[in-house]
């Protein structure tokens, strides 16, 4: 979609709200300067707060795009498999492949961009925070419903699991931002995975 603004010349949002995620993803929040944005956006500071708002506002578009396209895995990985063990385990190996492609920054946006910054980025840090928290949920619930299908032990704590697998995948992406490969990684994940519980 374009958007024209005034005079200004019109600009593509969706490519503009891409180089902005990258930007964000790549140096964090508080790093990225209003003036690297629009150098990365092609566009002007004005007509970026008269398109998105403020670098909150920005940043909570990009995180959403985030969500929706470099994160979509998840739901589908949770929704799509049979059994919960086999939805967690694709789960993990797709987060892993996401962490360590070679034309993005590595990691996650929602793990990394808004990690020690000052009270001026707490609207960040608490926005990436409801996103980690949402994923653990969905996690849970994905537990839950193995519970009921029978493929998980009904003494499962599903809250629980699901904070495991939570605290597994931000180490993973943290271990990827740091420089370690999937191969790696993949062996990490198999290791943490072989304690899942699985209905005998």
């Amino acid at each position: 979609m374009e958007v024209t603004l005034g005079r200004q010349r019109s600009f593509d949002t969706e490519h503009a709200i891409e180089q902005a995620m990258l930007l964000f993803w790549e140096r964090g929040y508080e790093a990225a300067s209003m003036a690297d944005l629009s150098a990365v956006m092609g566009v002007n500071p004005p007509s970026i707060y008269a398109a998105f708002g403020n670098k909150q506002a920005l940043f909570e578009q990009c995180a959403a795009h985030y969500a929706q396209s470099i994160a979509a895995y998840a739901p589908r990985a949770l929704d799509e498999e049979t059994t919960t063990a086999k939805a967690l385990r694709r789960y993990v190996a797709e987060a892993i492949e996401a962490f360590c492609a070679e034309e993005r920054p590595r990691g996650c946006l929602l793990v990394s961009a808004a990690t020690n910054c000052g009270k001026g980025s707490a609207g960040a840090q608490e926005l990436l925070t409801g996103y980690r928290q949402a994923s653990e949920t969905m996690i849970a619930d994905r537990i839950r419903r193995g519970i009921t299908e029978g493929d998980m032990p009904a003494c499962t704590e599903p809250d629980l699991l699901a904070k495991y697998v939570a605290v597994l995948i931000q180490g993973l992406a943290t271990q990827a931002r740091d420089g370690a490969t999937a191969p790696d990684l993949g062996k990490v994940a198999e290791l943490a995975l072989n304690q899942l519980p699985v209905s005998s």
